[in-house]
């Protein structure tokens, strides 16, 4: 007689704390340089003239220099407000990345070990650092495909819901960047 494998336990605690460490050192001296430096001095004046109702850089849609915008209204326009949306995102991201994995391979060490290796991918870091849209959309694509693993994994549980997340999401990071 064969017996079924048994569930593996779902990892989240150790994702969780993955990603906060990943939150802390990305956080870390965030607003240095106090200068915009590399795409910085194409988004964060775009998103200064939004809030002046001045269109500008419009090769790009608008929802990721929305959110850099309201950063800058809410906190002040220095460094640390034209990250934040950045590093909001890209911690964001990083658990979306984590239950996606966790959804569609159903692996606890996987998961761990996907969720750690993109935490120290050093482009998912730097971009997470800077005013950019890149980590705004790449948040939201994970976010969009945490939802729709979800919902293929659990058809029965809300799985509508989570496929409309997942278009929410997905809407959402092509309206931060075309690249999506």
């Amino acid at each position: 007689m064969q017996h079924a494998a048994r569930p593996e336990r779902d990892p989240l605690g150790w994702c969780l704390t993955i990603v906060a460490c990943f939150a802390a050192f990305a956080a870390y001296k965030i607003g240095f340089p106090a200068l915009t430096y590399f795409d910085e001095v194409h988004y964060v004046p775009a998103a200064r003239k939004m809030l002046e109702l001045v269109p500008v850089n419009r090769e790009h849609p608008l929802f990721g220099k929305e959110l850099i915008a309201a950063s800058i209204w809410l906190f002040g326009d220095h460094s640390l407000a034209w990250r934040l949306p950045s590093l909001t995102f890209g911690t964001l991201g990083l658990f979306a990345f984590s239950r996606l994995v966790w959804h569609a391979s159903g692996r606890r060490v996987a998961t761990i070990a996907a969720t750690f290796l993109l935490a120290t991918n050093f482009m998912w870091f730097i971009l997470s650092r800077i005013a950019m849209l890149d980590m705004i959309e790449a948040g939201l694509r994970m976010v969009g495909l945490w939802q729709f693993a979800a919902a293929l994994r659990y058809p029965d549980r809300d799985a509508r819901w989570k496929l409309a997340a997942s278009g929410l999401a997905l809407g959402l990071a092509l309206g931060a960047k075309w690249s999506i």
